[in-house]
């Protein structure tokens, strides 16, 4: 399996090169390339989310946490509460989200759905739901540069689980067929990222 070292380089690159081609293509301003080269570095690490020792799960715990914190402690101040009742309140939100994540790691297992192309189709159409507010083409172009990376993930993970032996005679590891697929032993993982990709489908491009 590739390193997270690996993921990210050959995410940033993906990310770069579609990022490019499709503002470019779509006629996207370059001072939003940033925007796109994100989703895409986003998408890239998404895969591994259901590791629960990968740095992509780190780093999501430490965004969370910051942010509903720092949200709490604003709400509090501007609802002028004590200093104790800030406290109380932050550590209740805290203590919230530690808890998904301990059942979100309990869900999920690596290489489960989240390694699979469905989920990645899933990521992309969330990539474009979150910036559809900057217009139709930019939020397009964030959903193809999120599938292109995520893809690239998968593409990865399966280039190595094949190793060579003497350099010259193709081996298959054990790992192999486990990232690049359409469903994985859960039935209800697989049943849950087919509703949200179903969903997804119709709240972007079929809602009134």
């Amino acid at each position: 399996m590739a390193g997270h070292k690996t993921h990210l380089a050959v995410g940033v690159a993906t990310a770069a090169l579609l990022a490019g081609t499709t503002s470019i293509a779509g006629g996207i301003p370059h001072t939003e390339q940033p925007l796109l080269l994100a989703c895409g570095m986003a998408a890239g690490l998404a895969p591994d989310l259901d590791s629960d020792t990968s740095k992509p799960l780190a780093m999501l715990k430490s965004v969370v946490a910051i942010a509903v914190g720092g949200a709490v402690v604003a709400d509090s101040l501007a609802r002028g509460l004590s200093a104790p009742e800030i406290a109380a309140r932050s550590g209740l939100a805290l203590g919230l989200v530690a808890l998904g994540f301990v059942i979100f790691t309990a869900l999920t297992v690596h290489r489960g759905i989240m390694h699979s192309v469905p989920f990645v189709a899933l990521w992309a159409l969330l990539t474009m739901q979150a910036t559809r507010s900057f217009g139709s083409y930019l939020s397009l172009a964030a959903g193809l540069v999120a599938l292109g990376a995520g893809l690239s993930h998968l593409l990865l993970d399966e280039l190595w689980s094949v190793d060579f032996k003497a350099g010259l005679v193709p081996r298959l590891k054990p790992t192999f067929g486990t990232a690049l697929k359409f469903w994985s032993s859960s039935v209800f993982a697989t049943a849950a990222c087919y509703a949200g990709l179903v969903a997804m489908v119709w709240l972007h491009f079929y809602r009134p």
